[in-house]
């Protein structure tokens, strides 16, 4: 009997032997083990012991289902009827209320798999960022390596994920917010397409493109939690190896990802990816000017109230977002076309595309600055204006840290998650 439970399987054990009172006290051993700044920095929204002891006997009924008695955690932009959700801010309550009704992908994970929601995750305040920094909590320490950053905006849900106190989070990605913290922490990534969830089910980011998902720590248990609500995943055939898209990431690491995008299946197709290249020239500049003006029309009530409660960065992009002229917006849907008409061209010879979702390794806070963020957002972009699905896996590169490798699908019916990853487990 593991009594450190870390996988899906192995929560699931001792939840069935041991019981929900024990398997709750198994994570809340797991929580102390982290430092106060650890938690703080990661982590919100924890509840009481006896509300977590609640409902890990709530889920005891649902013991035999897909993920029954396994614990998870949300990023806190999913709402919970009835408690306050921060974004990583400090004042959206005031500004919102507490929600009505639940985040309807948390709730399938509890009511239909089993699963155990045990907290929220901090982020990037307000999900508007790629670093996993935050004024107001703290910057989020990479699981490994405290001098460098998780990357963001998930990346409460990556770090937990990869110190071990759960095995899945849900998390989101408008424009790498799962893909990049993945590959920095060396875990599984999961994301879904923005067409799928209804209108308002979590705090939004970027109407359009936000796109909910999921982090796991392997990837058996990215396939497992991904069958419990996805069902069973379509076949998926040979793809392409796309390369870095002209960003010249250092050749040893580039060489790393593209044998792990080669092992996925992948192929290479010099003038595919030569065509993907030239579409996605301007797409990092496109995403900045349609999202962000998206993103300043949700807080476009309290932005200039609030301006001092703000982390003083988000501030700048809202209104920088804002501020975007008509003439601004329609020369980046032209760009948003082209991508998405690539892309469409690409799939007609290809079932998946493979490319960096980073530029190496994770970095420090110096680093992470505005042409770190760049090269992020011209890697992880261009599937964000096209609203494709993703899969993320890991990369051990020379230097001892991870990367990301993005595997995009042209929708959700051809999504063929499980076949890649069958490839890699």
């Amino acid at each position: 009997m593991n009594l450190q439970p870390q996988s899906v399987e192995d929560w699931r054990e001792f939840f069935l032997t041991r019981g929900p009172r024990m398997a709750a006290e198994a994570f809340l051993i797991k929580l102390a083990a982290l430092a106060p700044d650890e938690q703080r920095s990661a982590l919100c929204g924890l509840p009481d012991v006896a509300t977590l002891m609640r409902r890990f006997e709530a889920a005891w009924p649902l013991r035999e289902a897909a993920l029954g008695g396994v614990p998870f955690l949300t990023k806190d932009l999913y709402f919970r009827a009835g408690e306050p959700t921060y974004a990583g801010s400090t004042f959206l309550p005031e500004e919102i209320g507490a929600p009505r009704t639940s985040s309807s992908l948390p709730a399938a994970f509890e009511a239909d798999a089993g699963a155990i929601e045990c907290g929220r995750t901090q982020l990037n305040e307000f999900a508007f960022g790629l670093s996993g920094e935050n004024p107001h909590y703290g910057d989020c320490p990479h699981p490994e390596n405290p001098d460098l950053l998780t990357g963001g905006s998930s990346s409460g849900a990556a770090f937990a994920v990869a110190r071990g106190l759960v095995p899945f989070a849900l998390a989101t990605d408008t424009a790498g917010s799962i893909r990049v913290p993945c590959g920095y922490c060396g875990v599984w990534g999961l994301r879904l397409s923005p067409d799928i969830a209804p209108v308002g089910d979590i705090f939004p980011l970027s109407p359009g493109y936000d796109t909910q998902g999921w982090i796991a720590r392997t990837a058996k248990d990215l396939r497992q939690v991904s069958a419990a609500v996805l069902g069973e995943a379509p076949p998926a055939g040979a793809g392409l190896w796309a390369g870095d898209l002209g960003l010249a990431i250092p050749p040893e690491d580039l060489a790393a990802m593209r044998d792990v995008a080669l092992r996925a299946g992948a192929q290479t197709d010099p003038a595919a990816a030569q065509l993907l290249q030239l579409a996605c020239t301007e797409a990092a500049e496109a995403y900045q000017t349609l999202a962000g003006n998206a993103a300043a029309r949700v807080h476009a009530s309290w932005l200039e109230r609030r301006r001092h409660d703000y982390d003083p960065v988000v501030w700048e992009r809202l209104d920088a977002g804002r501020r975007r002229t008509y003439e601004e917006l329609r020369a980046a849907e032209a760009v948003r076309a082209r991508v998405a008409d690539a892309f469409r061209t690409i799939f007609r010879r290809h079932h998946f595309i493979a490319l960096p979702a980073t530029f190496g390794g994770a970095v420090s806070k110096t680093a992470a600055d505005a042409a770190h963020r760049h090269r992020l957002l011209t890697l992880n972009a261009p599937a964000s204006l096209a609203g494709l699905p993703a899969v993320t896996a890991p990369v051990k590169l020379p230097g001892g840290l991870t990367a990301g490798v993005q595997f995009l699908f042209p929708d959700m019916t051809n999504f063929g998650w499980d076949a890649v990853l069958g490839r890699l487990d």
